[in-house]
């Protein structure tokens, strides 16, 4: 089976991932098998969980059979397409394991300035994958998209690099000169597609410096506020990727570390910015150069 390389794991797959990076051998990573076979039927519950094993059901798309985090077993629904599959066994499925070996995923892409992450969250439609185009066009490598997963090593926070791909609604991608007739869709029944991303030979874990959380200002400047113990891990919890796991599977005291050493060692922020095409590229700058100056994060109020 080919490997690939993901969050600092390598993805032995029977399954083509050909949204990942080939690599020839795992070297250091641990080896998370992925393969075909039969999956217990849960009824019509989406997650059932029980010693090791955790069991995610997807209507039309197929049940996913995740143990230890060492293994996902994909039993396919019939009719769903490979580009479906791929989207959720990637996604949510993976995020079970993620949280299985202890992890912390956020729902935030994150690219990488001064030799640092920064990862940006926020709800649906706040930019963060536009944001993420928006680096990258400008020469800061792009670590991951939709979900950032955050390992605590030395104490301190680290983040992995993930899927070299953003996934751009029709009109974003377009606004950036893509021709999408080029591009492959992320759903069958969506008009979002996926931007390949130049990839990085360096899969070593990058020192997390902040957490930004997307939001919208009304008129004016837009401002970064730095967020302190609750405010800061209840910005956490809640962008949590596929946080209904944490609770099916009993994770919750390891989540809550995991919430508390991000927020300890790194910057959680907010910003608020005036939406809009117009100013977009004026607003990211400043913000940039903000955290620049004040070391990333560390010394704003």
């Amino acid at each position: 089976m080919p490997d690939y390389a993901c969050f600092n794991l390598c993805l032995r797959s029977e399954i083509p991932l050909p949204e990942l990076t080939g690599i020839a051998a795992p070297g250091s990573r641990d080896i998370v098998t992925v393969s075909r076979g039969a999956v217990e039927d849960i009824g019509a519950g989406t997650l059932w969980h029980e010693g090791r094993v955790t069991i995610l059901n997807l209507p039309g798309i197929g049940r996913f059979r995740i143990e230890a985090g060492a293994s996902i077993v994909v039993d396919v629904a019939a009719g769903c397409s490979d580009r479906n599959l791929r989207l959720f066994l990637l996604g949510s499925a993976l995020g079970v394991l993620v949280h299985q070996r202890g992890l912390f995923p956020l729902h935030a892409n994150a690219v990488i300035i001064d030799g640092r992450a920064v990862a940006f969250t926020g709800p649906s439609g706040a930019g963060k994958s536009t944001l993420a185009a928006w680096f990258s066009d400008r020469g800061y490598p792009v670590l991951c998209d939709d979900v950032c997963v955050i390992g605590v090593e030395g104490g301190a926070p680290v983040a992995y690099r993930g899927l070299p791909r953003l996934k751009l609604w029709a009109d974003a991608a377009e606004k950036r000169g893509q021709t999408l007739e080029a591009l492959e869709r992320v759903h069958d029944d969506l008009d979002k597609y996926q931007m390949p991303l130049p990839v990085e030979v360096d899969e070593t874990p990058v020192p997390l410096a902040a957490v930004i959380r997307l939001k919208r200002a009304g008129e004016g400047d837009g401002t970064l506020t730095r967020l302190r113990g609750r405010s800061a891990l209840q910005l956490l919890m809640s962008e949590t990727y596929r946080r209904a796991v944490v609770g099916a599977v009993g994770l919750q005291a390891e989540h809550f570390r995991n919430c508390t050493a991000v927020a300890s060692g790194a910057a959680i922020l907010e910003w608020a910015r005036p939406w809009g095409h117009d100013v977009f590229d004026a607003e990211v700058e400043a913000m940039v150069d903000r955290l620049v100056r004040s070391g990333m994060g560390k010394e704003l109020a």
